[in-house]
């Protein structure tokens, strides 16, 4: 019985998992990687996920809604941001900060 009930909860586990879409990618400041720790959050409709870019500048969260939603980097500029779209599956976003007129912005590599 005890088995059984362990089997149920690893299978619900898995499959509320399994509806997560992944976002994922690098960020790059003047062709190289961005430091380490810089926060990427993505807001949606029902919330807010965020990550922590680590030391080649990547990134990867878990965004368990699907639709348009608002990817921004905090940095020493300010907080740059774009349009992303949230899938079940993955969505890779290599992303470029850049600076113009003292402005900090953010592209798609």
């Amino acid at each position: 019985m005890r088995k059984a009930f362990l089997t149920m909860i690893c299978l619900a586990i898995s499959c509320t998992t399994a509806q997560a879409g992944e976002i994922y990618g690098t960020v790059k400041e003047s062709g190289k990687p961005i430091k380490a720790g810089t926060k990427v959050e993505v807001k949606c409709a029902k919330g807010s996920y965020s990550a922590e870019t680590d030391k080649l500048g990547s990134y990867r969260l878990f965004v368990p809604e699907q639709g348009k939603c608002t990817l921004s980097i905090k940095s020493s500029d300010g907080s740059p941001q774009m349009t992303v779209n949230s899938f079940e599956d993955s969505a890779r976003y290599n992303l470029v900060l850049e600076k113009k007129d003292g402005k900090s912005s953010l592209r798609s590599e």
